[in-house]
């Protein structure tokens, strides 16, 4: 049986993407053949697709990882379905055509054997490489996907935009998942006021009921924004000392987004209380049908700016370059 399609895509037929290669020193720009959906794949049509810091992993030359082929990179990615794999319809019955959905591109296997998946940690499966950091993503008009990985969006393309959907796959659910311990009037202090630390902000104050938001950021063009989403207090790092001692703060929790060896030094002494330390990687998916709930009910409002896909490789740029304040979305 072929897989059901409403686009009739020739196997020859070549898209822009913009991809990794093993020694390339930037994001690249190739001309690729459109994706044929596997028997449990879906064919996405990417409306959308994020760009995050991570994506600079891979031209770290510390970042130790084992994928040699080329793919084209994106893990934020808001589309529609355009085609189905021939298994599709009875493993995920909840999928179907022209639906409008984001990618859960952890990639986790959900099988009753791993470790992780078994206990609702999907965030650390290891068995699969993500869609966009290992195999191919979203900075490209069409990715082929594991159907697992599709969570529908639940709302229209004018209630939740196709750029505040793709953004909320990573930079909202990473702050999300960070946070969901955080009790109701804590003070909390936010580190690196970027595409997570934003949403970070909304998160603490409207979700979890915050008492108290101090940012933090080497940058302050960043305060003026973290102000407006909610946050109380903004300062520079060698500044925080002082306000807090001179406003009578106790600082509860701190949210580091940055996670360097700085910013530790800095966070660690500042609760003046015995301190438990978690670290945190992207979040469930689970979490993310709860994110995009929360999106939809306007208690998280993303900052972004958008860009063309043709701008792939200046906006990354950009981003090596510590000149984005916000998350930069790309649209095919």
């Amino acid at each position: 049986m072929a897989s059901t399609r409403t686009l009739n895509i020739s196997s020859r037929e070549e898209m822009d993407a913009y991809r990794w290669f093993p020694n390339a020193q930037t994001l690249t720009y190739a001309k690729v053949a459109v994706p044929q959906p596997a028997h449990d794949e879906v064919l996405v049509k990417v409306l959308a697709a994020g760009m995050c810091h991570s994506d600079m992993l891979y031209y770290d030359e510390s970042f130790k990882h084992t994928n040699t082929k080329p793919f084209t990179m994106g893990h934020e990615g808001a589309g529609e379905l355009v085609a189905l794999g021939e298994s599709v319809p009875s493993m995920f019955p909840e999928l179907r055509l022209n639906q409008y959905v984001v990618i859960h591109s952890r990639n986790a296997c959900y099988l009753p054997d791993c470790p992780h998946c078994s206990i609702g940690a999907d965030n650390h499966c290891r068995r699969h490489l993500p869609c966009g950091l290992g195999i191919d993503g979203s900075y490209a008009p069409y990715v082929a996907v594991p159907a697992r990985t599709i969570v529908p969006v639940n709302a229209t393309t004018e209630v939740i935009s196709p750029p505040v959907a793709a953004v909320s796959t990573d930079a909202v659910l990473t702050s999300y998942h960070a946070l969901k311990d955080l009790k109701a009037g804590a003070t909390v202090l936010i580190i690196g006021i970027g595409g997570l630390g934003m949403n970070a902000i909304q998160i603490a104050k409207n979700l979890k009921k915050a008492k108290t938001v101090i940012v933090s950021d080497t940058r302050d063009v960043t305060f003026q924004a973290a102000l407006k989403v909610g946050a109380d207090y903004a300062a520079k790092p060698e500044d925080l000392a002082s306000l807090i001692s001179s406003n009578n703060l106790t600082v509860d929790t701190v949210c580091d987004f940055v996670g360097i060896t700085a910013t530790f030094h800095i966070s660690s002494p500042l609760p003046p209380k015995e301190l438990s330390i978690k670290t945190n990687i992207w979040g469930t998916k689970k979490e993310l049908a709860e994110v995009l709930a929360e999106v939809k009910a306007l208690k998280i409002t993303p900052v972004i700016e958008t860009r063309p896909l043709s701008k792939a490789v200046e906006t990354f740029e950009d981003m090596r370059n510590s000149k984005l304040t916000g998350r930069v979305v790309l649209i095919p």
